[in-house]
Protein backbone atom coordinates (compact mmCIF):
# COMPACT_ATOMS: atom_id res chain seq x y z
CA UNK A 1 0.00 0.00 0.00
CA UNK A 2 1.43 3.49 -0.50
CA UNK A 3 0.07 6.53 1.24
CA UNK A 4 -1.34 9.53 -0.84
CA UNK A 5 0.39 12.62 -0.87
CA UNK A 6 -2.85 14.39 0.93
CA UNK A 7 -1.79 11.99 3.84
CA UNK A 8 1.59 12.30 4.40
CA UNK A 9 1.02 16.11 3.66
CA UNK A 10 -1.10 15.91 6.91
CA UNK A 11 1.41 13.74 8.97
CA UNK A 12 4.30 16.23 8.07
CA UNK A 13 1.75 19.07 9.06
CA UNK A 14 0.70 17.23 12.44
CA UNK A 15 3.65 16.74 13.23
CA UNK A 16 4.90 20.49 13.13
CA UNK A 17 1.75 21.55 15.09
CA UNK A 18 2.27 18.84 18.01
CA UNK A 19 6.15 20.26 18.48
CA UNK A 20 4.30 23.95 18.28
CA UNK A 21 1.73 22.47 20.76
CA UNK A 22 4.42 20.68 23.20
CA UNK A 23 6.18 24.03 23.79
CA UNK A 24 3.38 26.13 24.21
CA UNK A 25 2.12 23.67 27.32
CA UNK A 26 5.50 23.30 28.65
CA UNK A 27 5.60 27.28 29.05
CA UNK A 28 1.99 27.23 30.23
CA UNK A 29 2.79 24.67 32.60
CA UNK A 30 5.58 26.63 33.95
CA UNK A 31 2.97 29.65 34.67
CA UNK A 32 1.19 27.20 36.17
CA UNK A 33 3.56 25.58 38.73
CA UNK A 34 5.33 28.86 39.60
CA UNK A 35 1.36 29.62 40.89
CA UNK A 36 0.70 26.49 43.06
CA UNK A 37 -0.43 24.04 40.71
CA UNK A 38 2.93 21.98 41.31
CA UNK A 39 1.45 18.78 42.77
CA UNK A 40 -1.58 18.82 40.23
CA UNK A 41 -2.45 17.45 37.19
CA UNK A 42 -2.58 19.75 34.32
CA UNK A 43 -5.08 19.07 31.84
CA UNK A 44 -5.97 22.31 29.84
CA UNK A 45 -5.66 26.06 29.65
CA UNK A 46 -7.22 28.37 27.59
CA UNK A 47 -8.96 31.90 28.18
CA UNK A 48 -12.65 32.69 28.61
CA UNK A 49 -15.08 36.07 28.31
CA UNK A 50 -16.61 34.76 32.44
CA UNK A 51 -15.02 33.09 35.07
CA UNK A 52 -17.16 30.31 36.91
CA UNK A 53 -17.30 29.00 40.76
CA UNK A 54 -16.39 31.23 43.69
CA UNK A 55 -14.47 34.25 43.83
CA UNK A 56 -11.23 33.75 45.42
CA UNK A 57 -8.56 36.67 46.54
CA UNK A 58 -7.35 39.60 43.48
CA UNK A 59 -10.19 38.75 41.25
CA UNK A 60 -9.54 35.31 40.49
CA UNK A 61 -12.01 32.32 40.66
CA UNK A 62 -12.14 28.69 41.26
CA UNK A 63 -14.66 25.85 40.29
CA UNK A 64 -13.57 22.84 41.77
CA UNK A 65 -15.33 19.21 42.31
CA UNK A 66 -14.22 16.69 44.84
CA UNK A 67 -14.69 13.07 43.29
CA UNK A 68 -14.26 11.50 46.44
CA UNK A 69 -11.77 12.11 49.12
CA UNK A 70 -8.26 13.73 48.56
CA UNK A 71 -9.25 13.54 44.34
CA UNK A 72 -10.90 15.98 42.61
CA UNK A 73 -11.09 18.80 39.78
CA UNK A 74 -11.58 22.14 38.48
CA UNK A 75 -10.93 25.17 36.46
CA UNK A 76 -9.08 28.32 37.66
CA UNK A 77 -9.49 31.68 36.77
CA UNK A 78 -6.66 34.53 36.65
CA UNK A 79 -7.96 38.02 35.30
CA UNK A 80 -6.08 39.23 32.38
CA UNK A 81 -4.20 42.23 32.56
CA UNK A 82 -5.71 45.09 30.46
CA UNK A 83 -8.97 42.95 29.42
CA UNK A 84 -12.13 41.51 31.09
CA UNK A 85 -11.09 37.82 30.25
CA UNK A 86 -9.49 35.57 32.23
CA UNK A 87 -6.82 32.99 31.92
CA UNK A 88 -8.03 29.21 32.82
CA UNK A 89 -6.01 26.12 34.29
CA UNK A 90 -7.77 23.17 34.03
CA UNK A 91 -7.06 20.74 36.43
CA UNK A 92 -7.09 17.55 38.23
CA UNK A 93 -6.00 16.27 41.60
Amino acid sequence: MKVPKEIASKAERYEELKKETDKLYEELEEFANEHGFEDFWIEGFGVSQEPEGEEQLDGEYCDQSMRWEGSGDGTYYYPIEGSTQYFWVAYSF
